[in-house]
């Protein structure tokens, strides 16, 4: 996705300008679609921005523009459903949906798929221009609901579908808040002994004139530092952090590198690969019962994976499927894949139910993931014991063996 600034001309003879985010990396069809999208439009200059404008420019639409949720587009499609299984025409279900008792997210997108209707698009080309906020999952149902005659069905799976995944994204996010706020805690803590705590100290050991063991000298240099420099530290962990995500969104090595690293940790690898196999499930169960052909089904897969090793495990399983191999045999030789899982996929093949295995497996790693994100807490104690307790452990035999060869002198 990138984004294109652009002038059109109006029939007033006015000309107007935006900035869209297309789904192209070039500016031929970008321009194409742009002047399909308005009819007899004319643009006048088209420019692709840099790609690291992306970013910002984003970070400032969703700050000032509310954004669709998932859960209101999941919603979105199950209004239009209900509505053509009344007998609504399409028109008629996205002019309601436009109307002013949406919210303003759901009337913009409703609006500009309206207008694409009536310039002659199908429903499926008209969701397919907003991709930042319909996944390509959906727009394929969409079109086999189209073809088939049976779009209030696809529309209904989709929602659910939406529904789904929703869930399973928040609560990815939900089972991060109590890391995250244990880590900051910490932090914290660490600041103030830095900060207040062991520089008093560090005066008292500079009166007395204690000799100070190695790792005391050590500790006290680091408070020092950090104590005379801590406007400074701070801003130059706030640029480091945004390096740090910068680099990971728009660097496909350093990504890659931090999912590798995310399904190597002790925590982190229970919440990654759960989630992720409730994800990849959850999309070929709903892709293959919806008619499309594995191969199909593994690159829509492919595209909508944010973790880039598995993608590229998808990757390599769609093509050794290509080449005529089975989806459990390439998953076997990967190892990344659980064996209940690649065992449960053979069955599917050998029986020629492999949309019903899916379906099992999807609904089993739904519940395996909820129960990991209410049992997170336990699971990360352990961690969080080690990692504090070894810290202030290291702060207090850096800060009390000075005082305790001290004491022992005064005795002897």
């Amino acid at each position: 996705m990138r984004y294109f600034y652009f002038q059109r001309l109006l029939d007033t003879g006015q000309l107007a300008t935006g900035i869209e985010k297309l789904a192209f990396v070039n500016e031929t069809s970008a321009r194409f679609y742009l002047e399909q999208r308005w009819g007899d439009a004319v643009i006048v200059k088209l420019v692709m921005l840099p790609s690291w404008l992306n970013w910002p420019y984003d970070f400032i639409i969703q700050l000032f523009r509310p954004q669709l949720k998932r859960e209101e587009v999941a919603d979105f499609f199950r209004n239009i459903a209900v509505m053509l299984r009344s007998g609504i025409p399409m028109f008629t279900a996205i002019e309601d949906m436009a109307s002013d008792d949406s919210s303003v997210p759901v009337q913009r997108v409703s609006k500009d798929i309206l207008e694409s209707l009536k310039s002659g698009a199908s429903f499926s080309e008209s969701v397919d221009r907003h991709s930042d906020i319909v996944p390509q999952t959906v727009v394929h149902l969409i079109r086999i609901g189209e073809s088939s005659g049976n779009l209030d069905r696809t529309l209904m799976d989709a929602a659910e579908h939406l529904k789904r995944v929703d869930k399973i994204l928040r609560d990815s996010k939900r089972a991060m808040i109590y890391p995250t706020f244990v880590f900051f805690t910490i932090l914290a803590a660490a600041v103030f002994w830095i900060s207040y705590v062991i520089p008093s100290i560090s005066d008292l050991f500079r009166q007395m004139r204690v000799e100070l063991p190695f790792i005391t000298q050590v500790v006290l240099s680091i408070s020092d530092n950090i104590g005379q420099n801590l406007f400074l530290s701070f801003v130059v962990l706030v640029l480091l952090f945004f390096i740090i995500y910068y680099a990971i969104k728009n660097n496909y090595r350093v990504r890659y590198q931090f999912h590798r690293l995310l399904m190597m940790l002790p925590v982190s690898k229970v919440l990654v690969n759960s989630s992720a196999m409730a994800f990849i499930t959850e999309y070929l169960s709903l892709l293959i019962s919806s008619g499309l052909s594995m191969v199909d089904s593994l690159e829509i897969l492919e595209r909508s994976t944010n973790n880039e090793v598995y993608r590229k495990s998808i990757k390599t399983m769609r093509e050794g499927v290509i080449r005529g191999n089975t989806l459990s045999s390439e998953m076997r030789q990967l190892k990344i894949y659980p064996r209940f899982v690649v065992r449960m996929i053979s069955v599917g093949e050998e029986t020629g139910r492999i949309d019903e295995q899916l379906g099992y497996l999807a609904e089993e790693y739904r519940q395996r993931f909820d129960h990991i994100v209410a049992s997170i807490s336990e699971i990360i104690k352990p961690v969080v014991m080690l990692v504090a307790g070894g810290l202030f452990l290291l702060l207090i035999i850096a800060l009390f063996l000075p005082i305790y060869q001290l004491v022992s002198q005064v005795n002897g």
